[in-house]
């Protein structure tokens, strides 16, 4: 297996392939389980990756894995740092890249950034490789206390799409305003690879983010509760059928992310 890294500077990077499926978390005592939140796992990967598809078929597999019970949320990041080497990404973006070193800073990982990197809700990333490593957080994931809840309503109109998000505070223990971000993905994209690490290949992405949206800020206090509405462009390329909205609430500092919640999209009549 081959392992490169990379620096601020893109002198190197690392790859590994995705492990296999995470584990299920265990609840606590019987009445004096707290409510748990779905769990937001995000992919910074690239089609100019060699070892990237792996991982993103793990990703794909994720939400109808039935030991998580849909209580895993996925999102990938296409980076952009892989576009110089062969292959630009179609799905590519600085934006994704900026998220992911955002990460890097706050998780404490310096100026190393690796592909493909899988972070948990916003505050642990692994190889993915590693299965136990993976199952492992994920299943500590699952246990802890919820912070956040999160709602959402999506639906597909004329401009674009329209998302209605509710957000509350759980519990106590959140020291700043958190962001309410709204993201939208799509599935079953499929891409015929024409040069690069992946030449000839046929790599099949889903949850791939297309657009990502704060759509206002919520404060800190237990019991505090605030609803917005964002609506999302489209581009006439992308296909509704495939579309879903995503909606989380993250601390602006730390990253860590404190609820979740999904929807497919909803088409127009």
């Amino acid at each position: 297996m081959r392992i490169r890294m990379l620096t601020t500077t893109m002198a190197a990077l690392a790859v590994v392939v995705l492990g296999a499926a995470v584990g299920t978390a265990q609840t606590g005592r019987a009445g004096k389980a707290q409510a748990q939140a779905p769990v937001l796992v995000e992919l910074f990967t690239s089609q100019g990756c060699s070892s990237c598809p792996p991982a993103d078929k793990l990703l794909s597999a994720l939400r109808s894995d039935p030991q998580l019970s849909g209580r895993v949320i996925p999102l990938a990041f296409h980076v952009d740092y892989w576009n110089r080497i062969g292959w630009e990404d179609p799905f590519s973006s600085a934006q994704w890249t900026g998220r992911q070193q955002r990460y890097a800073r706050a998780l404490g990982n310096g100026s190393r950034i690796y592909t493909p990197q899988l972070v948990v809700n916003g505050r642990e990333d692994c190889v993915g490789s590693n299965q136990g490593d993976v199952r492992s957080r994920v299943g500590t994931a699952l246990q802890a206390p919820a912070l956040g809840r999160v709602s959402l309503a999506a639906s597909s109109t004329g401009e674009g799409v329209r998302v209605k998000v509710e957000a509350a505070v759980a519990g106590a223990g959140l020291e700043r305003d958190l962001d309410v971000l709204v993201a939208l993905y799509e599935n079953g994209l499929v891409t015929e690879v024409g040069s690069g690490e992946n030449a000839r290949r046929t790599l099949r992405n889903d949850y791939v983010v297309r657009r990502l949206q704060k759509a206002f800020v919520l404060p800190p206090a237990a019991g505090s509760r605030q609803a917005g509405e964002v609506t999302l462009a489209l581009d006439r390329a992308w296909k509704r059928a495939n579309l879903g909205v995503v909606a989380f609430l993250q601390d602006p500092a730390t990253l860590a992310v404190h609820g979740a919640a999904v929807q497919p999209l909803t088409p127009s009549r």
